[in-house]
């Protein structure tokens, strides 16, 4: 039997080993804590517990994958609700709002808090949805290092569509030029954070 050795137990990490192990790979998992699931983890003190990770899941027909990979129902291990509320905001001079996980609602949010536009609102996520489709399938479902990730339909659809990806503006100067008000400016800005980037250098294509 081939074997192979994952460092760490965090979720990259669990799900490497499922596939691995689903190949037919031996796999040893070397975990530096004594629990698994990296950042993916929570704590209790007294009567409450506490997500120590990430503050949305975004994806979870990833983890349903894994189950089904494997010939599990999703159901009988994990389950999961979708909030009609995704976060709270708060500003400095006493703005705040709840983002509705709802589109339509989320723009009529923002033009009643902060006078936008409701129709370049909607226009804006389409254009974002539109990225989103013509990248996933090749920086987010393939290899970027392999030739063939851009040499198929997807691939080739990515290169020819480069110019609605906004690669060489940055995130500010496009959500500058789309907004009027600087805290919807900065609201779309911060998602940049997601990866760790700066959104007054990295590519529009974030948004």
């Amino acid at each position: 039997m081939r074997t192979c050795i994952v460092i760490g137990s965090g979720i990259a990490g669990i799900a490497s080993s499922i596939r691995l192990s689903k190949l037919g790979y031996g796999v040893t998992v070397y975990e530096a804590n004594n629990y698994p699931g990296g950042k993916l983890s929570g704590f209790k003190q007294g009567d409450y517990r506490f997500d120590a990770g990430p503050s949305l899941f975004t994806m979870p027909m990833f983890v349903d994958e894994l189950f089904e990979l494997c010939g599990e129902n999703p159901r009988d291990h994990f389950n999961y609700i979708k909030l009609d509320e995704a976060c709270h905001y708060f500003f400095e001079d006493g703005t705040r709002f709840t983002c509705p996980t709802n589109t339509n609602d989320f723009a009529e949010l923002l033009n009643t808090q902060l006078g936008e536009d409701k129709r370049v609102l909607m226009r804006f996520f389409k254009n974002s949805a539109k990225m989103y489709d013509i990248t996933k399938p090749v920086f987010l479902e393939n290899s970027l290092h392999k030739l063939s990730t851009y040499l198929n339909k997807k691939g080739l659809r990515g290169i020819v569509n480069l110019w609605r990806l906004k690669m060489f503006n940055t995130m500010n100067q496009v959500n500058s030029k789309t907004f009027k008000n600087p805290k919807t400016i900065q609201f779309f800005n911060r998602f940049a954070t997601y990866n760790g980037s700066n959104p007054y250098k990295a590519p529009a294509t974030l948004n």
